[in-house]
């Protein structure tokens, strides 16, 4: 059956909509807020969770520290088309709640976890082309042979994380954040746990070092796709939603889905390509700059995660004002969100100018000859960093405003052409025709990133989002 039962609120079960607000304070900072806090906790668990474990396997050997973020942002980089265009469900979850469209918003959901599935048979037969990229890369052998056991085991377990994409689009699309917050939570909690168990090994659990952070890690993820299926088939939910009887394919629905998460797959996916090549090209200028990148790379993450966060609330909100046809209110949202980001990345970007120290030393002992080198660059380097996670803040904010509202298309074109005719080309040259320092390199990054958020703000002022409709059949 292609028709989507468009139907409205259903007169035998209590309202979906949230109370109405005075007009002065939709779109404002108290309700963006109310939405984004559980998404940046969400973000700042999963920020938590990796850098504890990096600095886990930092205590373990220098040799896992340096095979774990090349091999997680190679991983990550294969992981991240698929994610991005799941991801795009939580768009038209967020415009169908918005129109009150309660079936639609259920079979939208089932549209995006089918396609979580095909994913992850696509992500498997990826593994290969990974491991010839981690085999002829110039890192040292021993850090190959760990970058190796790490890269399969996240690609094997990673269509946890694209399916739980899908699922958790059905509450975060309908507004329910502090849902995807607790859940989020847990899974964090239990990968950090378990992480230090099997890293360190206790009792009769032997230590697996980086293997062991690799098995939680998918663990972890695992656990939120259970909790996440759990609550999607409560009584309520099947009720309400009727996600039971609608779980089935829609093949012009899943088109559509594929229409608009496609380009938004791609951008996403050669955007983080760009910045794997960019960590892989600055990691063979010498031992301690890959070190000090991963390091760098372990920070920024920390610093730029609850900003993803803050993104994907805009991003919910434009889409459900987008649905209600409220275009002003959505650009409120937007603004505010801005403010917000402006506000939360300036006071990490003080803290990084005025303390690297602060952040640096969590990875290793100053006073140690292996460390002392990596953690002085390192330190020299976060002064960049506060340059650089300001403009890329802003950058998420307005990119996810226009993706909310369906503007997929410009979104990947901008961050494809920015990224691989501007980022990488001037990045290879840094490192390969002019050997600047590490420094260097990271300072043509911060070039790329106010690039991107000039471009991202113009192309929202211009209006253009205004004028798209992801629903329309």
């Amino acid at each position: 059956m292609n028709h989507i039962p468009d139907e409205d609120v259903r007169k035998d079960v209590p309202p979906v909509s949230a109370p109405a607000l005075p007009a002065r304070a939709e779109g404002g900072i108290p309700e963006l807020w109310n939405m984004a806090y559980p998404l940046i906790i969400s973000m700042a668990a999963a920020t938590l969770m990796q850098f504890v474990n990096r600095v886990f396997l930092s205590r373990y050997s220098a040799d896992a520290l340096a095979a774990c973020v090349p091999g997680g942002i190679l991983s990550f980089t294969f992981v991240c088309f698929f994610l991005g265009t799941t991801m795009y469900t939580n768009a038209f979850i967020a415009q169908y709640y918005g129109k009150k469209k309660l079936a639609s918003v259920s079979i939208a959901l089932w549209q995006g976890v089918i396609l979580g599935l095909l994913s992850w048979v696509a992500l498997i037969g990826l593994i290969p082309a990974g491991l010839w990229i981690i085999n002829n890369s110039s890192h040292p052998q021993q850090v190959k042979v760990l970058e190796v056991e790490y890269f399969t085991i996240l690609m094997a377990g990673g269509g946890f994380g694209i399916l739980n994409a899908a699922l958790g689009s059905f509450f975060t699309g309908r507004g329910k954040t502090k849902v995807t917050m607790l859940v989020n939570l847990g899974g964090n909690i239990l990968n950090i746990l378990l992480s230090g168990l099997l890293i360190f090994g206790l009792g009769p659990i032997k230590s697996l070092g980086i293997t062991g952070a690799g098995y939680a890690f998918v663990a972890g993820n695992l656990f939120m796709t259970l909790v996440f299926t759990l609550l999607i088939f409560s009584r309520e939910n099947r009720e309400l939603y009727r996600t039971s009887r609608l779980m089935r394919f829609h093949p012009r629905l899943f088109m559509r889905l594929l229409k608009y998460g496609l380009p938004n797959g791609v951008g996403f996916f050669l955007d983080v390509a760009s910045f794997t090549v960019f960590f892989f090209l600055a990691g063979n200028l010498d031992g301690p700059s890959l070190a000090a990148n991963s390091i760098l790379a372990t920070i920024n993450t920390m610093a730029f995660m609850p900003v993803l966060g803050l993104g994907m609330a805009t991003l919910t909100l434009v889409g459900q004002r987008v649905g209600q046809k409220r275009h002003d209110i959505a650009e409120k949202t937007v603004y505010n969100a801005i403010r917000m980001t402006i506000c939360y990345v300036g006071l990490i970007s003080l803290f990084f100018f005025l303390c690297p120290g602060l952040f640096v030393n969590l990875f290793g002992s100053p006073d140690a000859p292996q460390y002392a080198a990596i953690l002085e660059k390192s330190r020299r380097l976060m002064r960049i960093l506060a340059v650089f996670v300001l403009f890329d803040g802003i950058g998420i904010v307005f990119s996810d405003a226009i993706k909310g509202a369906g503007d997929t298309r410009f979104q990947m074109m901008t961050a494809s052409l920015c990224a691989w005719l501007v980022f990488v080309p001037g990045s290879y040259i840094c490192v390969y025709v002019l050997h600047t320092p590490l420094e260097y390199v990271w300072g043509w990054a911060c070039v790329y990133v106010f690039l991107l958020a000039l471009i991202f703000w113009l192309r929202f002022r211009s209006n253009k989002w205004r004028e798209i409709d992801i629903l329309k059949h």
